[in-house]
């Protein structure tokens, strides 16, 4: 799947800067991660969205052999993503690509 070179301003502080720990899995997305996930297209996985709680967990289903990916996200996205959404996964930098919008995600599993 492409995506567009839109992220999150998810761990932006209000001058526009990130400290370190905000960019691990799950937090903001780093810009070479974006980056090299946007350049490894083989890598994407589509999936489906079952779940989405309040407390950032994301439950995906993988359309090539219907297993339960189980990835979190810091923030609440249970107003923005909904069960059944079309998204798809980068096995390789856990970004998960939301039509154009890109969010960094920790594995569950």
């Amino acid at each position: 799947m492409a995506a567009t070179d839109r992220t999150t301003s998810a761990g932006t502080t209000s001058a526009g800067t990130t400290s370190a720990g905000e960019f691990l899995p799950g937090f903001a997305l780093h810009p070479i991660r974006r980056r090299a996930a946007l350049a490894t297209g083989t890598k994407w996985r589509d999936a489906l969205v079952s779940r989405v709680d309040a407390d950032g967990s994301i439950e995906l289903i993988d359309l090539d052999n219907d297993r339960v990916i189980p990835v979190w996200n810091y923030l609440d996205l249970t107003a923005s993503l909904k069960a059944g959404e079309p998204v798809a996964l980068h096995s390789q930098y856990s970004v998960l690509a939301v039509g154009d919008l890109l969010l960094s995600v920790r594995g569950l599993a």
